[in-house]
């Protein structure tokens, strides 16, 4: 006897799950998964909405060369993106490129390589951004308006002193007995403690090098008594007074010399926190963190010990790994390629010299991906660059540090690797994952909803890189995208626009109306899709970088398509007999829940029709009318047997809204 089920889907919020899950139809996230989610987004509230389309921006300056995406925001009000490139900036601001007075695009050149741009690290401080690379000098980006922009080698003074090379095992005797701040001194160095036999232990690279020494600070400016290139003597000033001119015994005394050069490497890593402007991890010191005095992020003078002072810090990583990142949840985090470790000043109590807590967090590792915050969290990609991780609530004292793994669930989305992530806040919470395959994986991520899902970004190209800024009233995710146009290959760069079914898209209004619309080159020779006054038009080539529709229109959509595809997964349901799994049914019926849809259609998995879900009038004079939204529910009959499970797809392949909110079904077993 034939017996009739009745369930529905009301949330989509667990996106596309992985492959790997779908035996697991007792979870929760199963009940509210998805098999596929191309060219969706995740509602904030569980539904399934066709993702935004993207609106072209400008072209970047090279089609064969890598590029990347930096933000620089002073305020909400005032914020930038840089797209930085092989050896040039460019910048944007309120979704336009910046051009000069006469009209030509505003740039600057940079010493930085495009095999290099995804290893820049950087920090800002209000009109002030540090980049560092550890094969280049620490660069200074300085905003003096939007078409007046300055990058140069940073200047520190001074810049931290490290032992690059080993100090002389000799006695330090001072030559006059001088001792304060500013006094002009000279010091000789000997074998032996009675100052008869010269040890010639100091080269010419130690002029200006600094020489640590009875609590005091001695810097080099003059050396003396030379032999076969060598020298015995030092004269210099005293930075930091000596408590005596006593002499120094061998292994009391210190030289050294600024730690950042080209021979010894840059740093790699860089962050601001509790006014001081932090570096770390160059080739020669590859666990080492420095920080600046407070509020002077120019001084990284460490000879002092007040709490204000600068301070050089080596991190214990047991594996011998390099500082990746230097970020903060709660607290300061250092990431390495194995480890995590938090850096505090004790409990309740900032970094200072003399306290310095180093906390060994976790052992997942990360990448060289920029990590991101999020709430009260900080997000990272694992090592592999196939994970993404977060962690909550780091370093606080009496707490426990919380972590989780965000991707789990669809860890297939990010199996080629993530290159570069970004994270949205208005509208709906969204974290970009640009992965090596060219797609992105959209993360809606609202704890408050307990909302978590995963979909697939797909275009007519490949993504390369994202970033996202404030503009005004909403946040605005910039991509660097590779297209193939007219047979030439060019690199994108696009915004999101919720405004936008297309990608690559331009929009246009003539309160007049118009056949003729222009400012396409972007296009020129691609076939493109187009919507008028809401109407899909036939595909159309743009020629001279213009369109042509054979009647006018007041409002215009012009771009690239893409499809919009949702692949519903079966819900196992209790039956007397246990389960429908294995079991013959029907789908009697299916009742969709949308919300401003136009046209969508709807197939059972492995058939070869599909029903076309749309609410068009019939009348006279309706042909050229926009069709009409559904914000209803639409009801379809008998679809079809099929054996174990059902699957539905449902497609969206014009460039027109679409917002899945819900599904019902009425099933027929045995």
């Amino acid at each position: 006897m034939p017996t009739q089920f009745r369930f529905a889907q009301t949330s989509f919020s667990a996106g596309e799950i992985s492959p790997e899950m779908l035996g697991r139809t007792d979870t929760a996230k199963h009940q509210n998964g998805l098999k596929k989610s191309v060219n969706t987004f995740i509602s904030p509230f569980g539904g399934a909405v066709r993702r935004h389309g993207s609106r072209f921006v400008s072209h970047a300056k090279y089609a064969d060369k890598d590029v990347i995406l930096i933000k620089f925001v002073f305020s909400v009000d005032q914020s930038y993106m840089i797209e930085l490139g092989h050896k040039y900036m460019r910048f944007y601001i309120n979704s336009h490129i910046i051009r000069d007075d006469r009209g030509d695009i505003y740039e600057i050149g940079t010493p930085y390589n495009a095999g290099d741009l995804h290893d820049i690290k950087y920090t800002q401080r209000q009109d002030t951004m540090f980049l560092v690379h550890e094969n280049y000098p620490i660069q200074e980006l300085k905003r003096y308006g939007d078409h007046n922009w300055g990058l140069k080698n940073a200047e520190f003074d001074p810049p931290p002193f490290e032992e690059t090379v080993p100090t002389p095992r000799a006695y330090l005797k001072f030559n006059t007995s001088d001792k304060d701040v500013g006094k002009s001194i000279s010091v000789s160095i000997f074998n032996d403690d009675a100052g008869k036999d010269r040890y010639y232990g100091f080269t010419k690279n130690d002029i200006s090098a600094r020489i640590s020494v009875n609590s005091g600070v001695l810097l080099i400016n003059e050396l003396g008594d030379e032999r076969d290139g060598n020298f015995s003597t030092a004269k210099g000033r005293v930075v930091y007074a000596l408590s005596s001119t006593i002499t120094a015994i061998p292994n009391s005394w210190t030289l050294l010399h600024p730690c950042w050069s080209a021979e010894l490497g840059y740093p790699s890593a860089t962050y601001l926190h509790q006014q001081r402007l932090i570096f770390a991890a160059s080739k020669r010191f590859p666990r080492k963190i420095w920080m600046s005095t407070t509020g002077n992020p120019y001084n990284f003078d460490t000879a002092d010990s007040s709490d204000d002072d600068a301070l050089s810090i080596g991190i214990d990583d047991n594996q011998g790994n390099k500082i990746i990142h230097i970020t903060q949840d709660q607290v300061l985090l250092a990431l390495t390629a194995g480890n995590e470790f938090s850096i505090t000043g004790g409990y309740e109590n900032g970094i200072k010299p003399s306290n310095v807590n180093i906390r060994l967090q976790s052992s997942f590792g990360c990448s060289h991906v920029r990590p991101i915050n999020i709430d009260a969290s900080m997000l990272f990609v694992q090592r592999a660059g196939k994970q993404l991780k977060a962690v909550s609530n780091g370093g606080y004292y009496g707490t426990e540090v919380e972590w989780s793994t965000l991707s789990e669930i669809s860890r297939h989305l990010l199996t080629s690797g993530i290159k570069a992530m970004t994270y949205q806040q208005d509208p709906n919470s969204m974290i970009y994952v640009v992965c090596n395959n060219g797609k992105i994986a959209a993360l809606t991520y609202n704890s408050e909803q307990e909302i978590m899902g995963w979909g697939s970004v797909e275009t007519d190209g490949a993504y390369i890189y994202a970033c996202c800024i404030p503009e005004k009233t909403r946040d605005v995710v910039y991509t660097a995208v590779r297209r193939r146009i007219n047979n030439n290959n060019v690199v994108c760069i696009e915004i999101f626009d919720s405004e936008l079914n297309t990608d690559c898209g331009l929009s246009g209004y003539d309160e007049n109306g118009a056949r003729k619309w222009g400012g396409f080159e972007h296009l020129n020779g691609h076939t493109v899709s187009v919507v008028a006054d809401g109407v899909v038009m036939p595909n159309m080539p743009v020629v001279n970088g213009a369109i042509h529709l054979n009647r006018d229109a007041k409002k215009i959509e012009v771009g690239i398509n893409y499809e919009t595809r949702l692949e519903l997964l079966f819900q196992d349901f209790p039956t007397a007999h246990g389960t429908l799994v294995g079991s013959q049914v029907t789908l009697s019926e299916v009742i969709f829940k949308f919300h401003k849809t136009i046209g969508a259609t709807v197939e059972l998995y492995g058939s070869d029709s599909e029903q076309i879900l749309t609410a068009r009038k019939f009348g006279n004079n309706l042909l050229d009318e926009s069709p009409p939204e559904l914000s209803t529910s639409e009801k379809l009959d008998s679809l079809g047997w099929d054996v174990n499970e059902i699957n539905l797809i449902i497609k969206q392949t014009q460039p027109l809204p679409f917002h899945l909110m819900a599904v019902s079904y009425l099933v027929t077993a045995g």
